[in-house]
This record gives structure tokens, sequence and C-alpha cells, in this order.
């Protein structure tokens, strides 16, 4: 049992590595800004699965709030980007 248990992590963990890689070629061919931030997202995301996957594997409480975290800034840094690219300006307060 503890044997599929781990070649599960290493497949989970090749399919990572592998999707950043794909994500790192969209993010160098965007076509738009758009397309680079979205790859940033993702990127974020996929980061956020491997802490994920790190928290289970060793039984840390630290990983799973650092991927909390980060995919709570992410989401939030996405939204301010996507914002200012829309409109070309900051916020006025």
């Amino acid at each position: 049992m503890e044997a599929a248990v781990g070649l599960l992590y290493q497949a989970s963990q090749i399919m990572l590595i592998v999707a950043t890689v794909l994500i790192l070629y969209r993010f160098s061919r965007g076509p738009s800004v758009f397309d680079r931030v979205v790859a940033i997202e993702t990127i974020a995301l996929a980061v956020v699965g491997y802490l994920l996957l790190e928290s289970n594997a060793t039984a840390g409480r630290l990983y799973t709030d650092a991927a909390l975290g980060l995919a709570l800034f992410s989401v939030a840094g996405t939204i301010f980007l996507g914002y200012f690219l829309g409109r070309g300006e900051f916020p006025d307060e």
C-alpha cells in the first residue's frame, strides 16, 4: 500500500513539473499581456499544488498555511492586475 502512495506522489510531482513547463512556455509565447497574467496566476496555483503535496507527504501544517497565503495573494494580485490592465490606471480613492 505504501508503495502505491509513493508512486502516486511521484506521479503527481511529475505532472506538476510538466504543467509548470507548459505554463512557462505559454508565458513566454503569450500574444497579449493578459495571457501572461493568466500564466503567472496558473504558475502560482501549480506552486500551491506542490506545497499541498508536500504538506500531505510530511504532515506539516506550515506548507498548508503557506499554500493558503499564496493562493489568497495570487488571486488578489490577479484581480488587481486585471483591473489595472483593463482601465490603464490605478483606482482612485
